[in-house]
């Protein structure tokens, strides 16, 4: 190491002055002494570092503060905001359905303090949790009760461990599916201790394959919606009305696994097949489950919608306390329902409806915007253009469905798609895209306006980096 360098290493400030540098200390007022000392021990030893290597000259105060606060907001929590730019709107990878803003308001205070969770008020003693979502529920859908657990899986495993444990459960082969996370239907029937009756073919299955499978250790007819895929072509399912019409005659639950939980209807935005919970509770499946967090717009749930001795049983099982929710889960999920019941417009009000319901008028203007913006602050290293594509509901939702959208495609003129789909990674906050054709794309639909700002200044970034 030459003079110079040995002179650079001694210029380098030690921690306690760094920590008394007036523009430090807004970070410590907001976070842990401990974890900005850290992080600017970490900033600090690679400064030393890169003087070895000779890729940096010295240290800069300036440059220091800059890369702190990149660091700390990197480092502060594993889990935090990414602008999602895929067209996914339920994007299981990132937290599917995002919760209205206000949310957050309304229940702070139930979350930052005591409250009734499992106290009834009004006769001064124990109350029930679920007591809070089982009326909303009953009204929206004309179930005659309702059971919330954490997610849908432990829903479908509540029920059959009630119900169908050491005993059969038929089910149609073209349903026994496999969605997100490796959640396999064949496998929680196993998990709970019931046996698995396949009928049908793939494509193919009828009402008389259920008929002719039942036996004296028969409890359970299920039918399971098709997550992620769609079958088309020389294909059948029996009919809900016909399962149901069978099941009561011959003393069998009938149980069906919605998946998405759809409590309006979606024809308005280009969507026909998706039917809403009510639609099938009026059908009079014994037992309805489906999620929280996908088409309803709630928060991570699994809700259980049935016949009144059906679900007080489940409810007393003790399996529904080892998969019960807590008061966050049922504070935001009333704020969900009580929108649907009382708002005169939920899809306004619920983001991710409202990202589904978004006009092709609409997009396209903010299309319009997110490509201005990128052009100006990209200064000719991008290629820029709009182009008509598609976005998707996901989450297990509406499979096959596509929305008509459109795309804003990006080309930068040295960078490779996947270099810059990285580095829009590595962005604070995280930009998601994907890349089409060998051009990384982003999808308006899910991109809030707010964020366009957040993407012009990594775009303004990546260019003059690279």
């Amino acid at each position: 190491m030459n003079n110079r360098d040995k002179e650079r290493l001694r210029r380098i400030p030690s921690i306690d002055k760094i920590l008394s540098k007036k523009e430090i200390k807004h970070y410590l007022q907001k976070l842990p002494r401990k974890f900005v000392r850290e992080c600017c021990n970490k900033l600090l030893n690679e400064v030393r570092e890169e003087i070895h290597r000779k890729s940096r000259r010295g240290f800069s105060l300036a440059n220091f503060i800059k890369d702190l606060d990149a660091t700390l907001t990197k480092e502060s929590f594993s889990i935090r905001k990414v602008i999602n730019a895929t067209g996914i709107i339920l994007n299981t990878n990132l937290g599917r359905a995002p919760l209205p803003e206000n949310l957050i308001d309304i229940i702070k205070p139930i979350l930052t303090g005591y409250s009734n969770l499992e106290y009834d008020i009004e006769k001064g003693g124990r109350g029930k949790r679920y007591d809070h979502l089982t009326g909303l529920l009953k009204e929206l859908t004309g179930a005659e009760d309702a059971l919330v657990v954490n997610n849908n899986a432990g829903a479908v495993l509540l029920c059959l461990g009630t119900f169908a444990k050491g005993k059969e459960v038929i089910v149609s082969r073209g349903q026994l599916v496999e969605i997100g996370g490796s959640f396999r239907l064949h496998e929680i029937l196993k998990t709970s201790g019931a046996e698995l009756v396949e009928v049908g073919t793939t494509n193919r299955t009828y009402i008389d394959d259920f008929r002719r499978a039942i036996t004296a250790d028969t409890r359970m007819l299920l039918l399971s919606h098709r997550s992620n895929f769609r079958m088309v072509g020389f294909t059948n399912d029996p009919s809900i009305e016909d399962v149901v019409l069978l099941g009561k005659a011959k003393g069998l639950i009938t149980m069906m696994d919605l998946g998405s939980g759809l409590l309006i209807s979606m024809e308005k935005a280009g969507f026909e097949n998706e039917p809403t919970v009510k639609e099938i509770v009026k059908k009079r499946m014994d037992i309805v489950s489906f999620s929280g967090d996908k088409l309803l717009g709630g928060p991570q749930a699994g809700i259980i919608l049935g016949n009144k001795e059906l679900v007080a049983m489940m409810k007393s099982s003790p399996l529904s306390r080892a998969l019960r929710i807590d008061k966050f889960t049922i504070s935001a999920l009333e704020a969900i329902l009580r929108i649907y019941l009382y708002s005169d417009n939920p899809v306004k009000e619920l983001p991710g409806l409202s990202m589904a319901f978004l006009t092709e008028d609409v997009i396209k203007r903010r299309a319009l915007e997110l490509k201005r913006g990128i052009k100006l602050a990209a200064k000719q290293k991008l290629n820029v253009e709009i182009e008509k594509g598609f976005s998707a509901m996901g989450g297990g939702s509406m499979p096959g469905e596509l929305i008509p959208t459109y795309l804003v495609t990006l080309k930068h003129k040295r960078l490779k798609e996947t270099k810059f789909l990285r580095l829009l990674r590595e962005n604070i906050p995280p930009i998601i895209a994907r890349i089409e054709k060998d051009r990384v794309v982003m999808d308006p639909r899910t991109i809030h306006p707010s964020e366009i700002k957040d993407i012009k200044k990594a775009i303004q970034s990546i260019c003059e980096k690279n």
